[in-house]
């Protein structure tokens, strides 16, 4: 399981196995082990006052007369027995432990514990720093409400996209989803079509009247960002990165790692936030934290297509390409302002 000591707790919905800590005396010194690990899955972040679904697996034998009892103080119930069990997330928000204990007569008991993180993306205390202008439109596909600003020429989502016809949450933690967007592959992004052009990008995974943004609308935002002196996209964009990204926090913990290096200016309410990216034939994500990345419809080939990306440590703003299938990004819609 990953640590990320610094700042925040691990996005990895992966349960910590603890080994057994059975008290062992002269009237148990027959007690067996029990077979296999015990765990469970269980999402790392979590909605306030939601239901949560929760089932113990892994012991292997015995495979009859297991005691399973959960024990999560906060929840609805702080504790709960059964190898299925069915609670409500806590309604104040913060930081939370879950264990399940297995346990019978004879044998030595297993214990698995996950933390995980409660919020409510939709208060201000709970997910801070990100902005929103006053304009939105409504994705007709599923009612979501996208908000966005003119910058230059073009009208641009304040955040990612979050469209679940295709794409990927982070790990499919669908709460991270909510404000991080999804990552596509180039080919989910554009359906598979390059654009050219300011505003001339495909629809792709946009909403009706919105398209993935070409080299030229990239080009028209790095203008506004350079104080109006124009910037080719295949340029480092230096000092560009730190004004759109958007010092954030979750539960008061900063979502960007900390560096002297990146100032956050937020600029335009642009609201970069690093949702990392997919890999390997889409089966690893990595990068959460510390990078975000946003496609061009713009090919480089048949086979690769272009992004930029933000490094939590660097106030530039870089291009670069990758194989179109194996690479996942986030998508910003942009249109023509009106």
């Amino acid at each position: 399981m990953r640590q990320f000591s610094f700042f925040f707790l691990p996005i990895v919905a992966v349960v910590m196995i603890f080994a057994s800590s059975c008290k062992k005396d002269d009237e148990d010194s027959d007690s067996e082990s029990m077979d296999g690990s015990l765990t469970y899955l269980c999402p790392t972040y979590l909605t306030t006052s939601t239901q949560l679904s929760l089932n113990a697996t892994g012991i292997t034998a015995p495979t009859e007369g297991i005691t399973y009892k959960w024990t999560m103080t906060g929840f609805s119930v702080d504790s709960i027995k059964g190898q299925n069990v069915v609670v409500t997330t806590p309604a104040e928000t913060g930081d939370y432990t879950i264990t399940v204990t297995a346990s019978l007569d004879g044998y030595y008991s297993k214990t698995s514990t996950n933390t995980v993180t409660v919020m409510d993306p939709t208060s201000e205390a709970s997910l801070k720093g990100l902005r929103k202008s006053g304009k939105f439109i409504t994705d007709p596909r599923d009612g979501k409400k996208y908000y966005y600003s003119t910058i230059g020429n073009l009208d641009w989502f304040n955040y990612n996209l979050n469209y679940a016809g295709a794409g990927k949450a982070y790990e499919y933690e669908e709460v991270i989803a909510l404000f991080m967007g999804r990552l596509y592959t180039w080919a989910e992004a554009t359906g598979g079509t390059s654009g050219t052009g300011l505003g001339n990008g495909p629809q792709g995974v946009c909403p009706p009247g919105w398209s993935v943004p070409t080299v030229q609308d990239w080009e028209d935002l790095g203008k506004v960002l350079n104080n109006s002196v124009a910037v080719p996209f295949h340029s480092k964009w230096e000092g560009l990165g730190e004004k759109i990204t958007v010092n954030a926090q979750i539960n008061d913990k900063n979502i960007w790692r900390y560096s002297p290096n990146n100032l956050q200016n937020n600029l335009y309410t642009w609201n970069a936030l690093p949702s990392g990216n997919m890999m390997s034939n889409l089966t690893r994500f990595e990068n959460i934290f510390s990078y975000g990345f946003w496609w061009s419809s713009t090919e480089k080939d048949s086979n690769s297509g272009e992004y930029r990306y933000i490094y939590f440590d660097s106030p530039d703003f870089p291009y670069s390409y990758v194989a179109k299938e194996y690479f996942g990004a986030s998508v910003r819609c942009v249109r023509k302002s009106l």
